[in-house]
């Protein structure tokens, strides 16, 4: 536990029996294999795509209760008691086990609320921390504080293999659900469940397969016309200091902005934030052009509504000209974007064996709308010590972290995330590419280009000089 939490509390581990319905082997579904590869390429730091949640716990919940109903969610969701083998062959098998038992951390906390929060914060770095064995451990840990005998704060971590972003308000829901007295049967008995075993049988039908062929055709046409390198070349990495830094920009009423452009233009908000990070993306690269591998939640294919499962997969949006008003700009985004989420349900091991076959085009840039499933990312600082402050005629405040420099040959990644009072534009780069300048300034165009858009405010909307 960590030294600034009084009394250091020692956790006790309880051991909760759990069933579940079924059982089996079989092949890893795309999603699985997926995140299981780009895992693999990121150890030993691959706990970095670890998925965490929880939080205070509101009124009076006994410790059994708390206990009863995340037994009750091992056996709602197929996911959570399945784990990955790599064959020798190099792929993957998934094995779901129809039961077994998940260890608990529970500490129990002082009468002050201050130490409550200290114990579950050192509670979280402990669970959070470190890679899963995910062929030998089950893909959740679980901890809860009590205080006085009731639960007062509760930590979880989920491995990625096991839940994507937009799969976790699904397995939040469903905890409530079960703490309030839901019967897990009927629970899982009352929704058009998926698990991984069942959505790779599928993967192997007529109908999957032609979805994965147009996929990874729509992938690879636009990557034919994709440049090769968005930066120019590299600069060295530097001597006496991390490759890759993080930069956060606060961005207060940012929401409110897009919403209101996205009413005006006739889409959503998500395409509004997206036209932004094109145009700003795109002039920090000195360019008219850009490239990214845009972040799909799939939940639209049939079948995969409620799953609990990684089925987000990443598709590539390239657009010619990112130039010129947001007024133009957005409805052109709107349109290839609309394919871009259509296409981006596919076998990526077999997209990666046809890339070896042509010419290669950068897709080292990402981005990813996290709202409604993520907050600031774990390890991100307040920016103490690390050049906080204020932007200059009321802009968002910027905070700095250094996250690891395993990131997957990534140059830029640019995630927007819920934050109070406004959004999060969250920014991971290599400094080799993009100085910590180039990052601060592309977050606050994007952030300039969606307020200036929103007709309240005296601007035409273009690019901010």
């Amino acid at each position: 536990m960590s030294s600034d939490v009084p009394h250091r509390p020692v956790a006790r581990r309880l051991t909760l029996p759990f069933t579940g319905p079924t059982s089996g082997r079989g092949p890893a579904t795309w999603g699985q294999t997926a995140i299981r590869r780009a895992l693999r390429a990121l150890e030993p730091d691959d706990h970095q795509f670890n998925v965490d949640w929880g939080g205070p716990v509101d009124g009076e919940l006994p410790l059994d209760t708390a206990l009863t109903a995340l037994a009750g969610l091992m056996g709602v969701h197929d996911s959570l008691r399945t784990l990955l083998h790599e064959m020798p062959d190099g792929t993957y098998a998934q094995e779901l086990h129809a039961g077994g038992e998940l260890d608990v951390h529970v500490v129990e906390a002082d009468d002050a609320e201050d130490v409550v929060a200290a114990v579950a914060d050192a509670l979280h770095q402990e669970l959070y921390g470190r890679p899963f064995d995910y062929a030998r451990e089950w893909p959740l840990r679980a901890g809860l504080v009590t205080r006085g005998g009731l639960v007062r704060h509760a930590v979880f971590t989920v491995s990625h293999t096991a839940v994507d972003g937009w799969g976790l308000p699904r397995l939040r829901e469903d905890l409530a659900s079960l703490v309030a007295g839901a019967d897990a049967v009927r629970l899982r008995e009352g929704r058009a469940m998926c698990g991984p075993l069942e959505e790779a049988a599928h993967q192997r039908s007529r109908t999957a397969l032609r979805r994965d062929e147009s996929a990874r055709s729509f992938i690879l046409r636009n990557l034919a016309q994709a440049p090769a390198r968005l930066y120019g070349e590299p600069a060295d990495a530097p001597a006496d200091g991390p490759r890759y830094r993080q930069a956060v920009l606060h961005c207060p009423g940012l929401d409110a902005a897009a919403d209101a452009t996205a009413g005006r233009l006739g889409v959503t908000s998500s395409t509004v934030l997206l036209a932004a990070a094109c145009a700003a993306s795109a002039r920090s690269a000195d360019r008219s052009d850009f490239v990214f591998q845009v972040m799909v939640n799939n939940r639209f294919v049939p079948g995969l509504a409620d799953v609990v499962a990684p089925v987000a997969l990443e598709s590539v949006l390239y657009v010619p000209d990112c130039t010129g008003p947001m007024e133009a700009l957005v409805p052109r985004i709107w349109k290839a974007s609309v394919n871009t989420y259509r296409f981006a349900y596919y076998d990526k091991d077999r997209l990666t064996e046809q890339l070896r076959d042509v010419s290669a085009a950068d897709t080292t840039c990402w981005f990813n709308d996290r709202r409604g499933v993520a907050v600031l990312p774990s390890g991100a600082t307040d920016g103490a010590g690390e050049g906080a402050g204020e932007g200059a005629g009321g802009e968002g405040r910027l905070t700095w972290s250094v996250p690891s420099d395993r990131q997957g040959g990534t140059t830029l990644a640019l995630h927007v995330l819920d934050a109070p009072g406004g959004l999060d534009l969250s920014l991971t780069a290599d400094t080799t590419r993009l100085t910590p300048e180039t990052m601060a300034e592309l977050l606050r165009t994007m952030e300039r280009l969606v307020v200036s858009t929103d007709t309240s405010a005296p601007a035409d909307g273009t690019v901010p000089r």
